[in-house]
């Protein structure tokens, strides 16, 4: 597969899943049928990009100088957990200094709420759509704007259009984060790691609420 048709398989893959989630909850409420149907879709479009990630036979430019062993991948990963995390920490922290924006734990309880009504939806919010905007956002947009704009235009732009997807309007905080999954991706030349850190700083969210609930 050529990195052109790979990047269209990946980008629709990922707003199929993304305006699924959007657009469903217009037509019907919120509850197990919905988050079932955003579910099946999520996984649906995600079987359809890691599919045509296994067929792409060609580097793009942050791939082509060569992958680390993935023992350092695994280990890069972990450590991007940690600066997602500070990135969200100082982005939420800039937000409410220069834009009086609150706290953006209503939208991590709405998520948890979601997944009590159907512990399904997790494999949507928790597994679908980070890697989907990994391939998405890192792989394809910022891999291929590399040669266009250079590493910091590249991360830059990718991790801006990036922030405009996430809800709540944390584009701030959301744009720092997409650095970082950038800088991991950059760093080892595999998107596995950028994967990692973002599930795992995501799911490092949801237990820190869910324990402090109890």
């Amino acid at each position: 597969m050529s990195l052109q048709k790979h990047a269209f398989s990946i980008i629709g893959a990922y707003l199929v899943a993304f305006i699924a989630n959007l657009l469903i909850f217009q037509v019907l409420p919120v509850g197990r049928l919905s988050l079932g149907i955003v579910t099946l879709i999520s996984m649906v479009a995600l079987i359809i990009a890691i599919l045509s990630e296994r067929n792409l036979v060609i580097a793009n430019a942050i791939e082509a100088p060569g992958v680390l062993a993935p023992q350092q991948r695994v280990f890069w990963g972990v450590m991007g957990i940690a600066g997602v995390l500070a990135a969200q920490l100082v982005g939420s922290w800039l937000e409410t200094i220069l834009f009086k924006m609150p706290q953006t734990s209503s939208q991590i309880h709405q998520q948890l709420s979601s997944m009590t009504t159907n512990p399904w939806y997790f494999l949507t919010i928790g597994l679908a759509l980070p890697i989907l905007e990994e391939l998405a956002f890192r792989k394809v947009l910022f891999g291929n704007l590399v040669n266009v704009t250079g590493i910091f235009g590249g991360a830059l732009i990718a991790s801006l259009l990036f922030a405009v997807t996430q809800p709540g309007g944390h584009w701030l905080s959301a744009t720092l984060v997409g650095l970082v999954l950038a800088y991991d991706y950059r760093h080892t030349g595999a998107i596995s790691t950028p994967i990692i850190a973002h599930i795992g700083a995501l799911w490092m969210v949801w237990l820190y609420y869910i324990a402090h609930s109890l």
